[in-house]
């Protein structure tokens, strides 16, 4: 009996001390709980209430001129480089296509153009001389009108003609004729040596006369090869020209 009083007695002391401890945890906790909450909320406090500060902006520097003015460069060249020494071309020799003595003044007395074909027929040294621009003139033997026999090439300036080709005249024929003018006995045309034909074959007469002497009834004869040459030069409307014939005295 006297055991369970003691146990009860010590229980009642047990829960007394708890309840003691109890109270000073709840006292404590309380405390600290609440100055936690009181720093907490000062902390939010102080944050709400405080005067926003402004971020600071980088600082930009003004422009300033400087103290030195800015120099002007002046402008170099590009150096040439040096070229390969040029040489001068020697002034042109003469050549044999530049006007003759011979045919110089013949073109100053009857105004003709150098630059352009002429022809130049020459009953005292029975030759025709072709002058073409740029080429050397080309000099043909001719025969022209047999005064002896009353034929006459006489002096004429003008252009050549029209074209006749083969004719028939004073019982012979000719080929390659081309026409230059008229005069009392007929038309004067240049024309190839004149020929018959024996047999169907061309039999030439006065061949020896080409680049000798007068021998025919007043037209321009040439070789046949020189009229066929003639022929394929093209003449027509080329200037031509008829020296005067100049007989010896006596």
């Amino acid at each position: 009996m006297r055991s369970m009083r003691k146990s009860s007695r010590a229980v009642v002391i047990l829960l007394g001390i708890a309840l003691v401890l109890f109270a000073l945890s709840a006292t404590v906790w309380a405390a600290w709980g609440n100055a936690r909450r009181s720093g907490l909320g000062a902390a939010i406090e102080a944050r709400l209430t405080a005067t926003p500060t402004r971020t600071p902006r980088p600082v930009t520097l003004t422009p300033r001129r400087g103290s030195v003015e800015p120099a002007i460069v002046a402008f170099t060249a590009t150096p040439v480089p040096t070229a390969v020494a040029t040489v001068t071309p020697a002034p042109p020799k003469p050549t044999s296509a530049a006007l003759s003595p011979y045919l110089a003044p013949i073109v100053a007395q009857y105004g003709m153009d150098p630059s352009r074909r002429f022809i130049v027929v020459d009953p005292n040294t029975q030759r025709m001389t072709i002058w073409e621009p740029g080429k050397a003139a080309r000099e043909l033997p001719i025969s022209t009108g047999d005064e002896d026999q009353g034929y006459y090439t006489l002096a004429w300036y003008g252009l050549v003609g029209k074209y006749w080709g083969t004719f028939h005249a004073y019982g012979t024929y000719a080929d390659e004729g081309w026409y230059l003018y008229d005069d009392p006995t007929g038309s004067i045309l240049v024309h190839s040596a004149p020929y018959e034909l024996v047999d169907g074959k061309k039999v030439y007469e006065d061949l020896d006369a080409l680049g000798n002497y007068p021998a025919s009834h007043g037209c321009i004869r040439l070789t046949p090869d020189d009229a066929r040459w003639f022929t394929a030069w093209q003449p027509q409307g080329v200037p031509l020209v008829i020296l005067p014939r100049k007989r010896a005295s006596g």
